[in-house]
């Protein structure tokens, strides 16, 4: 147990916002989002340095699962260092802890590197890269009629549920899925029911530079294509950018997923924080 490490407490919430600050491009109003709608259901982890945090590490709760086999996991998010105390083993003393902490308890680790340096860090600590986020560019061309409707965060979880129940995938809480609709609303996006062929889909997504950004949708690529117009003229843009599952075949992979102690391979992880 390194004694400089420690949960963090509501009274370390502005030094959580600082450090987040310094390490991202996100908004002070954003920040405070993040933490007055979910800090009472994560774990922020902390590392003192001359009586103040100086490094921070976030873990959400979900599981994987595939056919029956179901791991409790902790997705990690949002690390960050101040600049003045980089590089001097904070950060890796705090994967050090929650590393240990998933080997006593049975939990998975996984978390999307946001870089290729991030990357070979997590490396050296035995993450593993398996599955992938590829990108997907429409211009939109088809305008194949479909109705659409808001979904509930409860019915978006259901939905998400029933379309992964066949492959190796993570599942997220009621509560983590409230988060991320209000998130995507915050960005002006819309979290919608695709009813298209006489069935219904999900799908959901926000518009950022005349681009309609798809996080997640159980839509095909072809589907999305043959509404792309439609989609466009819902959400005000004039082109389509969707993170697809790996496994679509299609687009170039953007985001990889790495693992670590990890039963199940190659989940599908998604609705975080794109």
């Amino acid at each position: 147990m390194n004694d400089n490490i420690r949960l963090a407490q509501k009274q370390d919430i502005p030094s959580l916002c600082e450090i987040w600050k310094q390490c991202f491009e996100d908004s002070k109003e954003y920040i405070e989002l993040f933490y007055h709608n979910n800090f009472e259901r994560i774990k922020a982890f902390i590392f003192v340095s001359e009586n103040k945090p100086v490094s921070m590490l976030h873990i959400i709760d979900a599981t994987l699962k595939d056919k029956g086999n179901s791991q409790p996991t902790w997705f990690i998010y949002a690390t960050g260092t101040l600049p003045n105390y980089r590089k001097k083993g904070c950060m890796s003393a705090l994967i050090k802890h929650v590393k240990e902490m998933a080997d006593k308890n049975g939990y998975a680790l996984c978390l999307k590197p946001s870089t290729a340096s991030t990357k070979r860090f997590y490396k050296s600590f035995g993450f593993e890269e398996q599955s992938a986020l590829n990108l997907i560019s429409i211009n939109p061309t088809e305008m194949q009629q479909f109705s659409a409707y808001e979904l509930s965060f409860n019915e978006y979880n259901r939905m998400r549920e029933n379309a992964f129940d066949g492959i190796p995938h993570i599942e997220w809480s009621n509560a983590h899925i409230k988060w991320c609709v209000l998130e995507n609303e915050y960005f002006s996006g819309k979290t919608l029911g695709i009813k298209y062929e006489n069935k219904d889909y999900f799908l959901m997504g926000y518009p950022e530079n005349n681009t309609l950004i798809i996080n997640e949708t159980d839509l095909t690529v072809n589907q999305i294509k043959n509404i792309s117009n439609s989609l466009g003229s819902i959400f005000g843009t004039e082109r389509i950018e969707a993170y697809m599952p790996a496994f679509c075949g299609e687009g170039e992979k953007a985001i990889s997923i790495m693992l670590y102690n990890s039963q199940i391979n190659n989940p599908y992880i998604n609705m975080i924080m794109i």
